[in-house]
């Protein structure tokens, strides 16, 4: 926590830890990043904790009732700087929707279901009719168009990069922290017991395409073997692990096979993701035991 309060700025929100865009200032994007260390911590920090209580105020400033989400996750000045295409700094995204049911429908999960999560984990900060208003969207958006036994199912309006809702992998695997964070388990539960209908329909099974561009295995969805998901999915999991081990270069880094653009600038940037990717992999492996624990420590 001491390391990560390095990254928050002075308005609460975090900055410095999205390595596919040159931008230091704060953004709901990199705040997410950084709830996805608090995530993964075994003892997490208490609500008195001013890190998270100044995110906390960042986070709910910024929350668009009218939208049902936060929306934007960048800042204008991203598309001043070098920045990937998938990291562009868009307002087309944001229109107010003034029905509750277009709301649901349009959610998107990708980012915004994550700091729901973190809403939802440090519910006691924050207003009940404001947290009633976070969460129910997600709740809502699971229930309507990930379960198969609703009419709704796949049904959506969302697309996330050209993939179907339930085909996101970035939408499951905020839906496994806003899950796992929610305070009333027998929702929880319900909503577990939807997201294992169809966990592998948006993981990459032919685990030989991710030497050739950008695809999501198993283990890269499922990070923790504390999922919500991963019961259901274990094996391919597993066996995803294995094959990313086999993978790691003799340097000891994973490297991109895939490029972040043609642009010369953009080396420096895929030298520093790759390298926080190899230690986002070794702190999985080590989740997953499957690397000696002294051997972990030494490595990070």
């Amino acid at each position: 926590m001491k390391v990560l309060g390095k990254y928050q700025r002075e308005n609460g929100g975090f900055g410095g830890l999205l390595y596919e865009i040159d931008y230091q200032g704060s953004c709901l994007k990199c705040t997410e990043h950084a709830f996805r260390y608090i995530f993964y911590l075994k003892e997490k920090p208490s609500s008195d904790n001013p890190i998270i209580q100044r995110m906390m105020k960042y986070v709910l400033e910024r929350y668009r009732p009218d939208f049902g989400r936060w929306g934007e996750l960048l800042e204008p000045e991203v598309n001043d700087g070098v920045h990937v295409d998938w990291w562009t700094y868009s307002d087309c995204d944001i229109t107010p929707k003034a029905d509750a049911d277009e709301r649901i429908k349009y959610y998107n999960p990708n980012g915004d279901a994550a700091l729901a999560a973190f809403v939802a984990l440090y519910h006691e900060l924050v207003p009940k009719e404001l947290y009633r208003d976070i969460i129910r969207y997600p709740v809502e958006h699971i229930l309507r168009y990930y379960d198969e036994n609703s009419p709704l199912f796949g049904k959506s309006a969302r697309l996330d990069h050209g993939n179907n809702d339930i085909e996101s992998p970035y939408n499951l695997k905020c839906y496994q922290q806003f899950i796992k964070c929610l305070p009333d388990r027998e929702l929880a539960d319900r909503l577990t017991a939807i997201v294992n209908q169809n966990p592998t329909a948006c993981m990459e099974l032919n685990y030989s395409e991710w030497e050739k561009a950008y695809v999501e295995l198993p283990c890269d969805i499922v990070e923790t073997p504390d999922s919500v998901i991963y019961p259901t999915v274990k094996q391919v999991v597993n066996d995803s692990l294995d094959y990313l081990i086999e993978r790691q270069n003799e340097d000891g880094a994973w490297h991109l096979a895939w490029s972040f653009g043609a642009d010369e600038r953009f080396r420096k940037m895929e030298r520093l993701y790759e390298a926080n990717y190899t230690l986002l992999v070794l702190a999985r492996l080590g989740r997953f035991n499957r690397i000696e624990k002294v051997e972990f420590l030494a490595s990070v």
